[in-house]
C-alpha cells in the first residue's frame, strides 16, 4: 500500500505525540512522584557540590523549563543549520533517536533514581521539541500554501488520535498489568516508556522512506554535518541582525509567543487546578484527558477546514476568542463535571488554531530559510511552556487565590489578537501556488 507524502508527515505527529500524552502529560509525574520519590514531601539533591533543597514537583517543574530554555536556544541554530546544508531529515533523525533513545532508558530508573529521570525528561523534552522544529519545516515540502491549513490541522488530529490510543493502553496496562502478563503497576509503568519509544520509532519511518528531505533550493554538496552546524551559527547571527526585513513575520512571532503562552499554560496547569481546586481524583483526570484527545482529533481537522474557508488569520481569532470564553469558564467552574466540560472545549480549541497558526506562518517565512525561522516559531513555542506557567505561580503565591491565576490568563489571550489584529496575510495568489 503506497502512502501519500502528506500522510507520511502526518504519521510522524501520530508517533511522537504518544512522548507528550504518556511520558510528560499522564505517566511518568505520578511515576516520579509515588517511586522515584517515595512520594516524599521535600528532596535534598546535591548537584556539583550544593546542596538543594526542593519538592518533588517543584523540581519537575525545574526540568521542564530548563528543557524549554535549551530548546529555545538551539533550535534557530539547528534550524539556520538544516537550511544551509539541505539537512532537515538528518537532524529530524537525531532528536527523534534522542527523544525515542530517552523514553526507553527511563525502563531503568527505580526508587532514588531522582537525577536520572529528570536528566532522561529533559532529554526526551529537548528530542521532542526539537526534532518539531524539522518535522514543521518538512510541512513546506508535502503541501502547496493552500493545502497546508488542512494538512497542518490533519497532523495534529492523527496526534491526538494515536497518543490517545496509546495512553488508553497503557492506562489499562498499568491498572490491570495481570492480562498483560505484567507482575505489578510498577513494572507495567515502565514497560509504558518502552511502549513508547517502539511507537514513537515504528510511526516515524514512512516520514523518512518517503517524505523529501531537501528543496529545490537545498544544497548539501559542500557542507558536511559539522560544517552545516558551524554555518548554522553564522547565519542564525545575520537573520537576527536582518530581522526587521521581516517585520510582518515577526509580527506574527510575537503575537504566537504571547496567545500560545496562554494555550499552553491552559494545557500545563489544568491537572494542578483541578486537584487542588476541585480535589478531583486520578481517574477524573486521566478520563479528562482522554476525552480531550478524543474530541480534538475531529476538531482539528474541522478547523482546518474552517480556516481554508474563511482564512487562516479569521480563524486563529476566533480561536483566541473562544479561548477566552474557556478562563471565563475556569473561573466560575466548581464541579468535576464543569471540568469535563472544559477538557471538551480545550480538545474543540487547542489543536485547530495551533495546526493553523503553524500553516500561517508556514505562508509567511522566505522558503529557503524554512527550517530556521520554524526554529524561531520553536523558540515561541518553548517560551510559552516558561512565562505563563511562571505567572500562575506567583499569582496564586501572591494572592493566595488560584481562579485569579486562571482569570489573569485572559491578559495573554488578548494581547496576543490585538497584536495579531495588525499582521498581513499572505496574498490571495501567493496562498494559491
Amino acid at each position: 500500500m503506497k502512502i501519500s507524502k502528506s500522510n507520511a508527515w502526518c504519521l510522524y505527529d501520530w508517533a511522537n505525540s504518544a512522548f507528550v500524552t504518556t511520558v510528560v502529560a499522564v505517566v511518568l509525574p505520578v511515576y516520579f512522584h509515588k517511586i522515584i520519590c517515595s512520594e516524599a514531601s521535600e528532596i535534598t539533591l546535591s548537584i556539583l557540590g550544593i546542596q538543594i533543597h526542593s519538592t518533588p514537583t517543584s523540581l519537575w517543574g525545574y526540568a521542564m523549563a530548563l528543557a524549554a530554555l535549551l530548546v529555545a536556544v538551539f533550535s534557530p541554530v539547528f534550524g539556520a543549520a538544516a537550511d544551509i546544508g539541505g539537512r532537515r531529515k538528518q537532524f529530524l533523525g537525531i532528536l527523534t533517536a534522542v527523544g525515542v533513545s530517552a523514553s526507553a532508558l527511563l525502563w531503568f530508573t527505580g526508587p532514588g533514581n531522582i537525577q536520572l529521570v529528570l536528566g532522561l525528561l529533559i532529554l526526551g523534552q529537548i528530542g521532542f521539541a526539537g526534532a518539531n522544529v524539522f518535522y514543521n519545516s518538512l510541512l513546506l515540502l508535502v503541501a502547496k500554501p493552500g493545502e497546508r491549513d488542512t494538512i497542518s490541522a490533519r497532523g495534529f488530529a492523527f496526534g491526538y488520535l494515536g497518543g490517545g490510543i496509546l495512553l488508553a493502553v497503557n492506562l489499562l496496562m498499568i491498572r490491570q498489568p495481570g492480562l498483560f502478563g505484567i507482575l505489578d503497576s510498577t513494572t507495567a509503568t515502565r514497560f509504558a516508556f518502552l511502549s513508547v519509544a517502539l511507537w514513537w520509532a515504528l510511526f516515524s519511518i514512512p516520514l523518512f522512506v518517503v517524505v523529501p528531505g531537501k528543496g529545490k533550493g537545498d544544497n548539501i554538496r559542500s557542507h558536511s554535518f559539522i560544517e552545516s552546524l558551524a554555518a548554522g551559527f553564522k547565519t542564525l547571527r545575520k537573520t537576527l541582525g536582518e530581522i526587521r526585513k521581516y517585520s510582518n513575520l515577526f509580527r506574527f512571532l510575537i503575537s504566537f509567543l504571547i496567545y500560545n503562552d496562554g494555550i499552553q499554560t491552559v494545557i500545563m496547569m489544568a491537572a494542578i487546578f483541578a486537584v487542588s481546586s476541585l480535589d478531583l481524583g486520578t481517574s477524573s483526570l486521566i478520563g479528562a484527558m482522554l476525552l480531550t484527545q478524543a474530541v480534538g482529533v475531529p476538531a482539528s481537522i474541522i478547523y482546518g477546514r474552517i480556516a481554508k474557508k474563511i482564512g487562516a488569520k479569521k480563524a486563529i481569532t476566533a480561536g483566541i476568542f473562544g479561548y477566552l470564553l474557556i478562563i471565563v469558564y475556569a473561573f466560575r467552574m466548581q464541579t468535576a463535571a464543569e471540568f469535563w466540560g472544559l477538557a471538551a472545549a480545550v480538545g474543540l480549541l487547542q489543536g485547530g488554531i495551533q495546526a493553523v497558526s503553524r500553516s500561517f506562518y508556514s505562508r509567511l517565512i522566505p522558503p529557503d530559510m524554512s527550517s530556521e525561522f520554524f526554529g524561531f516559531f520553536a523558540i515561541s513555542t518553548r517560551f510559552a511552556s516558561i512565562f505563563g506557567p511562571l505567572l500562575f505561580a506567583l499569582i496564586a503565591d501572591i494572592t493566595g487565590n488560584i481562579r485569579l491565576s486562571i482569570l489573569v490568563l485572559s491578559v495573554f489571550f488578548l494581547t496576543g489578537g490585538i497584536i495579531l489584529a495588525g499582521v498581513k496575510s499572505p496574498s490571495e495568489t501567493m496562498e494559491k501556488v
